[in-house]
């Protein structure tokens, strides 16, 4: 699968928002097959390998299901991307020159106001 591209952070934010409750909706589907497959089942008298049929679904049908529920998060929700507003071929705008000279110098204002010599915080200007 190829790297998607949002072209805001408005649109990462929705993308971000889309995997958050993709999530949720997996927890839940994996609480629901908890429930049903391992105290749904508890009433039954199935045994296989001398193990009560509810252990097995309870545990093993859950943990397929999770693993299920996390191949289709990773492979058809999640998207790969950086939620830096300038970073480079994330298929962003970078930002105005303006943002960039001014974080240029709040940037060389901290580190040229407070150094630390030997130890010892000099401060200069």
């Amino acid at each position: 699968m190829g790297k998607r591209k949002f072209t805001t952070y408005a649109a990462k934010m929705r993308q971000a928002n889309r995997e958050a409750l993709a999530t949720v909706a997996a927890l839940a589907i994996i609480a629901v097959t908890w429930l049903s497959w391992g105290i749904g089942l508890a009433d039954s008298d199935i045994e296989l390998f001398s193990t009560p049929i509810w252990i097995i679904g309870g545990c093993v049908g859950t943990w397929l299901m999770a693993v299920l529920a996390a191949l289709v998060l990773g492979c058809g929700v999640f998207a790969n991307f950086s939620l830096d507003d300038d970073a480079p071929g994330d298929g962003t705008a970078a930002a105005p020159a303006s943002e960039r000279a001014a974080a240029g110098v709040a940037a060389s204002a901290v580190t040229e106001s407070a150094r630390i010599e030997d130890g010892e915080e000099v401060r200069r200007g």
